[in-house]
């Protein structure tokens, strides 16, 4: 449900103003109404992109994380001067591993450049220019480097790397000579054994900063996540100050803010005793836009999770999560088409959860729900593993394979109905109780036409009475749905209004229905992947009554194992993908529909140091 507000205005005289909005941070409850923007106040904005700044350099130090890294340790940075300290530390470290890291790069590039002429004594050239000559490097393929080529220049052969041939020229100072055939080679400034060594001494530098910032890692993490907070606190005070209309020559601050009905007493008690001016006001939430605070039980706040990643309700919504939850297991559960899987799935968050006590579980309490969901859909469905169970063809089973297209299509009607029946109490709560008739006449319609047609295919036979008041339930709900559409409306309007939302009701009905096919599709396209896999592995093995040898068998089982733990792990993760978008899509293209929700909602963010 969605946790009601009380509104609330608080004037104060400028002089107590910081004391306080540092009682009201101090309470931790009020979320604050937001009526003016902060980006043309530079102090707010530059706490913003230094935010941003720690951002990024978290992000830039996270290779740097060991298996141990984490701290959890607490630290209190005493000055906003330590923090930016600690930053230019940081990025100093990173600047100078970063110069070793490209110094390595080019004496790399120099390594492969000299490597082909070897060792050799860089006074030599020296000498050799003392005495009035010099040498020419050159490079030219294999097959051109003939004897010919070798008598005719005078050339001395080095080495030969990757089909090219390396070699030296000998000449005097004062001639020229041009090889045109060959590449002329910048003359190597040292020798190779000089560029691995000062290689060597650079990478060791680099080993050593790469340890000395993963030793630091868990310190610097404490101390920007310190840091960050810091700045998120004065941030968030900033933005809270920023929010008061001034009144009466700027002696005045008028402030306004949203408090959940169940924190409203003890914090108009502890408030009062401060001696503040503050006073409960009525609200619109048609033209204000209300913080949404869900508030479920423990099962249904697993799934704000879902809910979240489309919208919040906004606060003339209902808040459709215990609507949902039940509909997106069993969708889960029918995707994910194998009962082994959903035990897999189950089993692992659990021990993740057992091995996080304390900590926020929401995510992990929601993979648990859903694996216990596909795992009892699974076992109804008869797929464990890739192995039919014997009821999965019974002709007398409900949910035997041959039926679970039907019943993927009634189970979409039936969630499409629910839909159309909120959508029917989302208008009475807006409009008015007579505005929603027509809602419910629908509904009721169509469930009393479902009935009358659909209980005789399936050779159930009902009582002659209740045939005759389905009846009068489909003849009266086609009166309202057809004349009272639009109360205080002309009857032909009505009537029009009524033609065209049966039309809208029939194609829409049939579209999104069908759309539920798709639970039994991906449901048995897994299923068949893994009977695929628990084959191939089988047929690895000898086959019985064979003279096949022990080792035949041994080798047989590592092949099958391998198929059955890799097939089955790429089917796992596919089946984990398919299970999760597809309910995502008909909750929030056909079931979002068809309740009419219009989302909206803004969390409920209390004004508290965090």
């Amino acid at each position: 449900m969605i946790q009601p507000m009380n509104k609330y205005a608080f004037l104060v005289f400028h002089g107590d103003y910081e004391g306080f909005l540092l009682r009201l941070r101090e309470l931790g409850v009020v979320h604050v109404r937001e009526q003016k923007s902060t980006k043309e106040v530079e102090e707010l904005q530059a706490l913003q992109a230094e935010r941003m700044h720690i951002v990024a350099l978290r992000k830039e130090l996270r290779p740097y994380e060991g298996p141990a890294s984490e701290s959890g340790q607490q630290v209190q940075l005493p000055t906003e001067v330590d923090g930016r300290a600690l930053i230019s530390q940081i990025e100093e470290q990173l600047e100078a591993r970063h110069r070793l890291v490209d110094r390595i790069t080019t004496l790399r590039v120099e390594a492969d450049e000299v490597r082909p002429w070897g060792v050799f004594d860089d006074s030599t050239f020296t000498r050799l220019e003392e005495v009035g000559y010099t040498l020419d490097f050159y490079a030219l393929p294999v097959s051109q480097f003939t004897e010919s080529f070798r008598a005719m220049h005078d050339v001395v052969p080095i080495e030969v790397v990757s089909g090219r041939q390396y070699f030296v020229l000998l000449r005097s100072l004062d001639t020229t000579l041009h090889l045109p055939e060959a590449e002329a080679i910048r003359r190597p400034q040292r020798s190779v054994d000089r560029v691995e060594q000062e290689l060597e001494e650079v990478q060791a530098s680099l080993d050593q900063a790469t340890e000395q910032l993963r030793a630091s890692f868990p310190e610097w993490q404490a101390q920007l996540q310190a840091y960050d907070t810091d700045l998120e606190n004065h941030l968030t005070f900033g933005t809270v100050r920023l929010q008061a209309d001034r009144l009466a020559e700027e002696k005045l601050l008028l402030l306004e803010g949203f408090v959940p009905t169940d924190h409203a007493k003890a914090f108009e008690e502890e408030l009062g005793k401060g001696g503040y001016y503050f006073k409960q006001v009525d609200f619109d939430p048609e033209t204000e836009r209300v913080p949404i605070q869900l508030k479920n039980n423990a099962f249904t706040k697993c799934f704000e999770f879902i809910t979240g990643l489309f919208s919040l309700p906004n606060y003339q919504e209902l808040d459709q999560t215990v609507l949902i939850a039940p509909f997106f297991m069993l969708f889960f559960g029918m995707c994910f088409g194998d009962a082994g899987y959903g035990l897999v799935l189950f089993a692992v968050s659990t021990f993740v959860r057992l091995k996080n006590r304390g900590g926020d579980n929401s995510i992990v309490g929601l993979i648990q729900w859903l694996g216990g969901g596909a795992f009892v859909v699974g076992m109804l469905m008869g797929g464990i593993f890739g192995i039919e169970l014997p009821w999965a063809h019974n002709k007398e089973y409900l949910f035997n394979q041959d039926n679970l297209m039907t019943i993927s299509v009634v189970i979409g009607l039936v969630q499409i109905l629910l839909g159309k029946a909120v959508g029917a109490y989302k208008t009475g709560k807006q409009k008015g109780w007579k505005h929603s008739l027509a809602g419910y006449a629908w509904v009721l319609l169509l469930v009393a036409v479902g009935l009358i047609y659909a209980l005789p295919m399936m050779q159930f036979t009902l009582p002659e009475p209740v045939t005759y008041l389905l009846y009068g339930v489909a003849g009266l709900s086609v009166l309202v749905a057809f004349f009272y559409n639009s109360p205080g409306k002309n009857p032909f309007f009505n009537l029009g209004a009524g033609l065209w939302k049966t039309y809208e009701t029939a194609s829409g009905l049939l579209g999104d229905s069908l759309s539920y096919i798709r639970l039994f599709a991906i449901g048995l396209t897994g299923g068949i992947l893994g009977s695929v896999f628990n084959q191939l592995a089988m047929s690895c093995l000898p086959a019985s009554g064979s003279d096949a040898g022990i080792g035949s068998y041994i080798m047989g089982w590592i092949l099958a194992l391998i198929i059955l733990v890799f097939g089955h792990g790429i089917n796992f993760g596919i089946a984990m993908i398919g299970a999760f978008v597809h309910p995502l899509r008909l909750t929030f293209v056909e079931y979002y529909k068809n309740s009419e929700f219009e989302g909206g909602g803004k969390p409920y963010t209390p004004f508290k140091r965090k």
